[in-house]
């Protein structure tokens, strides 16, 4: 049996590669997909975005100006935050519907209670690693 390190490294890799072959047609990566799902809950200023996405990256900045860049992403009048433009919105739905798809994959053959353990333990794990 190889170790759990192994594991969590080997799934890690697979959605990452996964997510770059299923979103590679928007030019869409697994960071720019977070950025536009948590601005799809509401305004967010750079910061925050970076505090919301820091255990994923440093930092989405180079990302959140790409989103601006095409448009999709517009700076809030007035305020230091970001939010989607319509074309975001447009783009982070028909993105969503192939991560929600994606998401089933990832978890067929689990029940929801299997689901629910996995990611229970996996929390228990990362907590035993989280620094006194």
């Amino acid at each position: 049996m190889l170790p759990l390190g192994y594991w969590i490294k080997e799934v890690d890799r697979r959605i990452e590669d996964t997510f770059g072959r299923l979103l590679a047609d928007e030019g869409v990566t697994r960071r720019h997909w977070q950025v536009l799902t948590t601005l799809a809950r509401g305004d967010a200023s750079r910061s925050e975005l970076d505090t919301a996405l820091a255990p994923f990256a440093p930092t989405v900045r180079p990302q959140v100006d790409d989103l601006i860049r095409r448009g999709w992403v517009t700076e809030v009048a007035g305020g230091p935050g970001v939010r989607l433009t319509t074309a975001g919105r447009a783009a982070h739905d028909r993105v969503a519907e192939r991560v929600r798809v994606f998401r089933a994959r990832v978890a067929e053959g689990l029940s929801e209670r299997e689901y629910a353990t996995l990611v229970a333990l996996l929390e228990r794990v990362a907590g035993n690693l989280t620094p006194a």
